[in-house]
């Protein structure tokens, strides 16, 4: 029973120990860099301890020293919120183009697709999107009574994969 005891107690201190090695990859506050390689400036004091109205805009706007900074901070959104995705139905008015943007939901009884269809209108300043195009609309300001939203890009032209 006593050779169990000691063999689960290393086995702890070794899990112990391997998460330390984890949580140092994330919150290390030494540098990687080899420090025989002169070349790059000292490792500044944590930043408790250093006077921070000596430092420059740069040195305040490096983010590369605090340690988890990568853990914390969010990615770009892949589309700006609020976006749709839709069709270019027609493109008859000036500097705006209408926009047909299809919802599915799936039926309860029957569990069949359910396709609704809404139709937008938004600016197109310089007049790029024809029929057809698969088009990125944002949300912006009312620009008149219906037109609120503004074409962000075009997807994908009419006639192509």
């Amino acid at each position: 029973a006593a050779a169990t005891m000691t063999t689960m107690a290393q086995q702890q201190q070794q899990h112990v120990q391997h998460q330390r090695q984890q949580l140092s990859r994330y919150f290390s506050t030494t540098s990687s860099t080899n420090p025989m390689n002169d070349s790059s400036p000292p490792p500044l004091p944590p930043i408790d301890q250093q006077d921070v109205s000596q430092l420059t805009s740069e040195q305040l706007m490096e983010t590369s020293d605090i340690p988890g900074w990568e853990l914390v901070t969010a990615h770009p959104r892949r589309f700006p919120r609020g976006s749709l995705v839709g069709t270019v139905v027609s493109t008859k008015m000036q500097k705006t183009i209408n926009v047909a943007v299809d919802r599915y939901r799936m039926h309860k009884r029957i569990r069949k697709r359910q396709r609704f269809t809404r139709k937008f209108m938004a600016h197109d300043e310089q007049e790029v999107a024809n029929e057809g195009d698969t088009v990125l609309i944002v949300p912006c300001h009312k620009m008149s009574k219906h037109k609120h939203f503004l074409l962000s890009e075009i997807l994908r032209t009419k006639g192509r994969l």
